[in-house]
Protein backbone atom coordinates (compact mmCIF):
# COMPACT_ATOMS: atom_id res chain seq x y z
CA UNK A 1 0.00 0.00 0.00
CA UNK A 2 1.20 3.35 -0.88
CA UNK A 3 1.53 6.34 1.56
CA UNK A 4 -1.38 8.80 2.24
CA UNK A 5 -1.34 11.56 -0.70
CA UNK A 6 -1.64 15.21 0.57
CA UNK A 7 -4.18 17.11 -0.71
CA UNK A 8 -3.92 21.04 -0.01
CA UNK A 9 -7.33 23.09 -0.49
CA UNK A 10 -6.51 26.49 -0.73
CA UNK A 11 -8.05 27.85 3.05
CA UNK A 12 -10.57 25.61 4.80
CA UNK A 13 -12.33 26.25 6.80
CA UNK A 14 -14.50 23.49 9.61
CA UNK A 15 -15.81 20.47 7.65
CA UNK A 16 -17.33 22.21 4.84
CA UNK A 17 -14.67 22.58 2.26
CA UNK A 18 -13.49 18.59 3.03
CA UNK A 19 -17.31 17.62 2.16
CA UNK A 20 -17.61 19.95 -0.99
CA UNK A 21 -14.66 18.48 -2.25
CA UNK A 22 -15.80 15.29 -1.70
CA UNK A 23 -19.13 15.52 -3.31
CA UNK A 24 -17.96 17.51 -6.15
CA UNK A 25 -15.20 14.38 -6.28
CA UNK A 26 -18.22 11.59 -6.16
CA UNK A 27 -21.07 13.68 -8.10
CA UNK A 28 -18.28 13.86 -11.10
CA UNK A 29 -19.17 10.96 -13.91
CA UNK A 30 -17.34 7.53 -13.32
CA UNK A 31 -15.61 9.11 -10.12
CA UNK A 32 -14.02 6.42 -7.81
CA UNK A 33 -14.99 7.42 -3.90
CA UNK A 34 -12.84 8.78 -1.98
CA UNK A 35 -9.67 6.21 -1.02
CA UNK A 36 -8.81 4.86 2.29
CA UNK A 37 -5.48 6.83 2.32
CA UNK A 38 -5.32 10.56 2.25
CA UNK A 39 -4.64 13.61 4.18
CA UNK A 40 -6.29 16.89 3.71
CA UNK A 41 -4.55 20.15 5.11
CA UNK A 42 -5.42 23.53 6.09
CA UNK A 43 -3.37 26.43 4.33
CA UNK A 44 -1.68 27.92 7.49
CA UNK A 45 -1.54 24.32 9.15
CA UNK A 46 2.61 24.46 9.59
CA UNK A 47 2.28 28.30 11.31
CA UNK A 48 -0.26 27.52 13.55
CA UNK A 49 0.37 23.80 14.88
CA UNK A 50 3.58 25.00 16.88
CA UNK A 51 1.57 28.18 18.25
CA UNK A 52 0.04 26.10 21.14
CA UNK A 53 0.41 22.35 22.64
CA UNK A 54 -1.46 19.56 21.10
CA UNK A 55 -3.67 17.37 23.49
CA UNK A 56 -4.09 13.74 21.83
CA UNK A 57 -7.39 12.49 22.64
CA UNK A 58 -8.69 9.02 21.71
CA UNK A 59 -11.95 9.16 19.08
CA UNK A 60 -15.06 7.99 20.56
CA UNK A 61 -16.39 5.49 17.94
CA UNK A 62 -17.07 2.00 19.51
CA UNK A 63 -14.26 -0.57 17.71
CA UNK A 64 -14.70 -3.93 17.70
CA UNK A 65 -12.25 -4.01 21.00
CA UNK A 66 -11.87 -2.43 23.72
CA UNK A 67 -9.40 0.47 24.18
CA UNK A 68 -7.91 0.46 20.61
CA UNK A 69 -8.63 3.92 20.16
CA UNK A 70 -6.75 4.56 23.41
CA UNK A 71 -4.03 2.38 22.57
CA UNK A 72 -3.88 4.41 19.52
CA UNK A 73 -3.75 7.36 20.82
CA UNK A 74 -0.61 6.64 23.19
CA UNK A 75 1.72 5.65 20.22
CA UNK A 76 0.85 8.57 18.12
CA UNK A 77 1.48 10.57 20.93
CA UNK A 78 4.78 8.95 21.99
CA UNK A 79 5.74 8.86 17.98
CA UNK A 80 4.77 12.48 17.47
CA UNK A 81 5.95 13.47 21.16
CA UNK A 82 9.65 12.61 19.34
CA UNK A 83 9.61 15.15 17.13
CA UNK A 84 7.33 18.02 18.04
CA UNK A 85 7.61 19.76 21.26
CA UNK A 86 4.39 20.43 22.14
CA UNK A 87 2.70 17.47 22.38
CA UNK A 88 0.69 15.46 25.77
CA UNK A 89 -0.92 12.42 25.90
CA UNK A 90 -4.66 12.61 27.23
CA UNK A 91 -3.60 10.15 29.91
CA UNK A 92 -1.05 12.18 31.36
CA UNK A 93 -3.41 15.03 31.83
CA UNK A 94 -5.83 13.02 33.21
CA UNK A 95 -3.45 11.30 36.02
CA UNK A 96 -3.03 14.67 37.20
CA UNK A 97 -6.77 16.10 36.64
CA UNK A 98 -9.01 13.22 36.19
CA UNK A 99 -12.24 15.37 36.47
CA UNK A 100 -11.63 16.53 32.98
CA UNK A 101 -12.15 13.48 31.59
CA UNK A 102 -15.53 13.48 30.45
CA UNK A 103 -15.18 17.31 29.26
CA UNK A 104 -12.39 15.64 26.97
CA UNK A 105 -14.88 12.90 25.67
CA UNK A 106 -17.13 15.44 24.70
CA UNK A 107 -14.13 17.38 23.36
CA UNK A 108 -12.79 14.44 21.10
CA UNK A 109 -17.06 14.16 19.38
CA UNK A 110 -17.41 17.95 18.73
CA UNK A 111 -14.15 18.04 16.87
CA UNK A 112 -15.11 14.73 14.96
CA UNK A 113 -17.88 16.10 14.12
CA UNK A 114 -16.48 19.91 13.22
CA UNK A 115 -18.18 21.53 16.06
CA UNK A 116 -16.83 24.48 18.75
CA UNK A 117 -15.20 22.99 21.77
CA UNK A 118 -16.86 24.09 24.99
CA UNK A 119 -15.13 27.36 25.53
CA UNK A 120 -14.57 27.01 29.06
CA UNK A 121 -12.74 23.85 28.55
CA UNK A 122 -10.65 25.10 26.32
CA UNK A 123 -10.27 28.54 27.77
CA UNK A 124 -8.93 26.40 31.52
CA UNK A 125 -6.68 23.82 28.83
CA UNK A 126 -5.00 26.82 27.65
CA UNK A 127 -4.60 28.60 30.73
CA UNK A 128 -3.67 25.62 32.86
CA UNK A 129 -1.53 23.91 30.14
CA UNK A 130 -0.94 25.74 27.31
CA UNK A 131 -2.98 23.58 25.60
CA UNK A 132 -4.97 25.36 22.53
CA UNK A 133 -5.24 22.06 20.06
CA UNK A 134 -6.68 18.97 19.88
CA UNK A 135 -5.22 16.12 17.89
CA UNK A 136 -8.59 13.24 18.28
CA UNK A 137 -6.92 9.88 17.02
CA UNK A 138 -10.01 7.40 15.68
CA UNK A 139 -10.59 3.94 14.86
CA UNK A 140 -13.15 3.37 12.19
CA UNK A 141 -12.23 -0.15 11.07
CA UNK A 142 -11.18 -2.97 13.32
CA UNK A 143 -11.60 -6.55 11.66
CA UNK A 144 -9.99 -9.46 10.07
CA UNK A 145 -11.38 -11.48 7.08
CA UNK A 146 -9.60 -14.23 5.15
CA UNK A 147 -7.91 -13.97 1.64
CA UNK A 148 -7.66 -16.81 -0.33
CA UNK A 149 -5.09 -18.41 1.42
CA UNK A 150 -4.29 -16.36 4.93
CA UNK A 151 -6.08 -14.27 7.28
CA UNK A 152 -5.95 -10.40 6.94
CA UNK A 153 -6.13 -7.65 9.24
CA UNK A 154 -7.47 -4.31 8.73
CA UNK A 155 -7.27 -1.41 10.84
CA UNK A 156 -8.47 1.69 10.09
CA UNK A 157 -7.20 5.30 11.87
CA UNK A 158 -8.42 8.31 11.55
CA UNK A 159 -6.63 11.27 13.26
CA UNK A 160 -7.97 15.56 12.93
CA UNK A 161 -5.96 18.61 14.53
CA UNK A 162 -8.22 20.66 15.65
CA UNK A 163 -8.08 24.53 17.04
CA UNK A 164 -9.84 25.06 19.94
CA UNK A 165 -12.59 26.59 21.02
CA UNK A 166 -13.68 27.16 17.34
CA UNK A 167 -12.87 23.75 16.22
CA UNK A 168 -11.28 25.24 12.82
CA UNK A 169 -9.52 21.91 11.07
CA UNK A 170 -5.88 22.11 10.74
CA UNK A 171 -5.10 18.56 9.41
CA UNK A 172 -7.07 15.29 8.92
CA UNK A 173 -5.27 12.20 7.58
CA UNK A 174 -6.75 8.82 7.31
CA UNK A 175 -4.79 5.11 6.87
CA UNK A 176 -6.23 1.81 6.82
CA UNK A 177 -3.14 -0.88 6.89
CA UNK A 178 -3.94 -4.44 5.99
CA UNK A 179 -1.50 -7.10 7.29
CA UNK A 180 -1.44 -10.58 6.64
CA UNK A 181 0.30 -13.23 8.90
CA UNK A 182 1.69 -12.34 12.71
CA UNK A 183 -0.57 -14.74 14.66
CA UNK A 184 -1.13 -13.66 18.42
CA UNK A 185 -0.65 -9.61 17.50
CA UNK A 186 -1.60 -9.00 14.27
CA UNK A 187 -3.95 -5.97 15.25
CA UNK A 188 -1.23 -3.89 17.55
CA UNK A 189 1.25 -4.27 14.09
CA UNK A 190 -1.30 -2.96 11.53
CA UNK A 191 -2.19 -0.16 14.42
CA UNK A 192 1.39 0.41 14.49
CA UNK A 193 2.16 0.72 11.01
CA UNK A 194 -0.80 2.99 10.46
CA UNK A 195 -0.23 5.94 13.51
CA UNK A 196 3.40 5.58 11.70
CA UNK A 197 2.02 6.56 8.81
CA UNK A 198 -0.04 9.18 9.74
CA UNK A 199 3.07 11.16 11.98
CA UNK A 200 4.89 10.80 8.92
CA UNK A 201 2.14 12.70 7.12
CA UNK A 202 1.51 15.18 9.97
CA UNK A 203 5.18 15.93 10.39
CA UNK A 204 6.33 15.42 6.34
CA UNK A 205 9.47 14.09 7.76
CA UNK A 206 12.47 11.26 5.73
CA UNK A 207 11.05 7.91 6.66
CA UNK A 208 13.45 6.47 9.33
CA UNK A 209 14.64 2.56 8.98
CA UNK A 210 12.56 1.73 11.95
CA UNK A 211 9.85 2.19 9.41
CA UNK A 212 10.16 -0.64 7.77
CA UNK A 213 10.94 -3.64 9.86
CA UNK A 214 9.48 -7.18 8.80
CA UNK A 215 5.66 -6.52 9.87
CA UNK A 216 5.50 -3.05 8.36
CA UNK A 217 4.89 -4.37 4.94
CA UNK A 218 1.15 -4.89 3.03
CA UNK A 219 -0.68 -8.11 2.20
CA UNK A 220 0.95 -10.39 0.45
CA UNK A 221 -0.63 -13.19 -0.49
CA UNK A 222 0.67 -16.02 -3.24
CA UNK A 223 -1.83 -18.23 -5.25
CA UNK A 224 -2.21 -20.18 -8.64
CA UNK A 225 -4.61 -18.92 -11.14
CA UNK A 226 -7.27 -21.48 -12.07
CA UNK A 227 -6.23 -23.45 -14.95
CA UNK A 228 -9.33 -23.72 -16.62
Amino acid sequence: MSSPSAVVPERPRGLAPLLLVLGLCLAAAGCTPPPRAFVIADADYSNERAKTGILVLPGPRVAAAPGAARAAARMLAAELGSRWFNVMEADLLLQASPEFEPALARAALQALEAEPIDPGLAETLLRGHGIGQLLVVDVYEYEQYWGRQTKITRVGLEARLVQMPRGRILWQGRYSPELSGYPGHSFDAATRRGVRELVRALTNGPAVAADYTDWNWPVLEYFEPNSN
